[in-house]
Order: structure tokens, then C-alpha cells, then sequence
């Protein structure tokens, strides 16, 4: 199994932040936001790891990965350099699809942070032998009009998935965090070639949904989705509060220890 990490957006939203920063390398507690995708991917057994960017972006990315020292990861790059001229992530994906080999593919948008690990996911990738999307439970009816609205029946089989819903009809989103085998990504050209919309993923997995058997995977633990300053800023807080408490528990932690010890 290999990994696509999809960097190559230029954050219009996000802009003057990300004018000519990736968010995907903005720092979160000192580190790249990346590197929280990175740490998931390597508890895997995922054998190769391909960011896919931008021809502005490249450089930072490379000099990011040079620091890194780690492999085996690859850098590539849409023909892109400006916003005017971006592909969309599903063309992106769509370019890129020809020059993969055959293999299963782990796919995740570069601004995704989340705190599960994937092992569990994979696994159940490799029972249903069949396109799988990580699902979480909004907190809030406001987050799925942002995402999307999934059904699920009873096996996991996704019943509907609706992108940018008019109404949240169920609590479950449909995160950016795909496992998918060569032949689906060989669909992409498909869906394109009826008009899908280039951009958004999560179009071409409604599209995908109505065709096909896509599985979801209950996925744990908290997703933030740093594609607004809004959600960048909500990550910092939570982190920083998370640190600060992991701080104050080790302390309390070595005190005791100390009270412990005999005089």
C-alpha cells in the first residue's frame, strides 16, 4: 500500500496566511501540520509516501522533506503556479493516476490533522476489499453542511454520501481520508470526463457511491480540517490546551514521584 498526501491547493480562504505558504507546512505547536499526517502514516505498513503539490509550492516541500531525512517520500507537482491556474485536487489525482503502478492507495488531504491512528482502517480495507472513506461524528449540524452527509447500513456499506449537503440528514462526515484500489483510482478519468467536479474530493466519492460498493470506517478520536483561518486558529487552541495540560500532568507526575522516594 502506498500514500498520497494531496497538497497542491493554493488556500485562497486562507489568504494573506497562505499566499505563498502551503498551509499544509503551517506550523502547529512548533511542527509542520504534515508531520501529524506523516506520524499516522508511519505506524502503517504503507511502504511509500507521494505529496502531491504544486510547481509554486515544490521547493518548500522539498526543502521540508530535505530536513526530514526520512523515506522513501516523493515530491510531485501539478503544472500549476498561481491560483488562476490550479487543476483541482481530483484532476491532480486524475494526472497522477497514469504514471502510479498498481497498488492500493492510502489517500489523505494535507490539511486533515487527526489524532487515531489508521492501522484499524487498513485492516478493514483488506476485509471488504473494496473502497473505504473514514467517517466521523460531527459535532455540530454546522460541520456537516461544511463536509458532507453519509448514511451508513448495517455492513458499513455507504447508502448515500452527499457533499456540501442542503441539510444535515445524519451526524456522520465523510472525511477526506480515502484507502482505494488502482482500479477505482482509474475512475477518476471517468468522472471527469461526465463533467465531475474537478476540486472537491468529496464529489468525486458521491459520484463513486452511486456506482460502486464504498465502505465507511468509523474512524476515532477528533479531525480538524485547517482549510479556513477559522479552523486553523481552533486547532492551535485545542493543541496548545492539550500541551499545557500534558505539561501540568507530567509535573504532577514527577513531584509525586519525588514525594515517594525515601529520605
Amino acid at each position: 500500500m502506498k500514500a498520497i498526501i494531496l497538497a497542491g491547493g493554493y488556500a485562497k480562504r486562507m489568504w494573506p496566511l497562505t499566499k505563498d505558504f502551503p498551509k499544509t507546512l503551517l506550523p502547529i505547536e512548533g511542527r509542520p501540520a504534515i508531520d501529524y499526517i506523516l506520524d499516522r502514516l508511519l505506524e502503517t505498513d504503507v511502504n511509500a509516501i507521494i505529496v502531491s503539490t504544486n510547481l509554486k509550492f515544490k521547493p518548500l516541500f522539498e526543502a521540508w522533506l530535505r530536513e526530514k531525512r526520512i523515506g522513501p517520500i516523493e515530491i510531485v507537482a501539478e503544472t500549476s503556479r498561481c491560483e488562476d491556474e490550479k487543476l483541482g485536487a481530483v484532476r491532480a489525482l486524475g494526472e497522477l493516476v497514469p504514471e502510479l503502478k498498481p497498488d492500493d492507495y492510502l489517500i489523505i488531504a494535507g490539511d486533515n490533522i487527526f489524532t487515531a491512528g489508521i492501522r484499524g482502517m487498513i485492516d478493514f480495507y483488506k476485509k471488504k476489499e473494496a473502497p473505504v472513506i473514514a467517517v466521523i461524528k460531527a459535532r455540530s449540524a454546522e460541520e456537516v453542511l461544511r463536509g458532507s452527509s453519509v448514511l451508513l447500513e448495517k455492513d458499513m456499506r455507504i447508502a448515500w454520501f452527499k457533499e456540501k449537503p442542503m441539510k444535515a440528514e445524519t451526524m456522520l462526515i465523510g472525511a477526506c481520508i480515502y484507502i482505494l484500489p488502482y482500479k477505482t483510482l482509474l475512475r477518476t478519468s471517468e468522472y471527469l470526463q461526465e463533467g465531475g467536479d474537478k476540486d472537491e474530493p468529496g464529489n468525486f466519492m458521491e459520484w463513486l457511491c452511486e456506482r460502486e460498493a464504498v465502505y465507511g470506517y468509523m474512524l476515532p478520536g477528533r479531525l480538524w480540517d485547517i482549510g479556513t483561518i477559522e479552523g486553523y486558529r481552533e486547532l492551535m487552541r485545542e493543541f496548545q490546551t492539550a500541551n499545557h495540560k500534558n505539561r501540568e500532568s507530567k509535573i504532577r507526575n514527577r513531584l509525586q514521584q519525588e514525594h515517594q522516594k525515601p529520605h
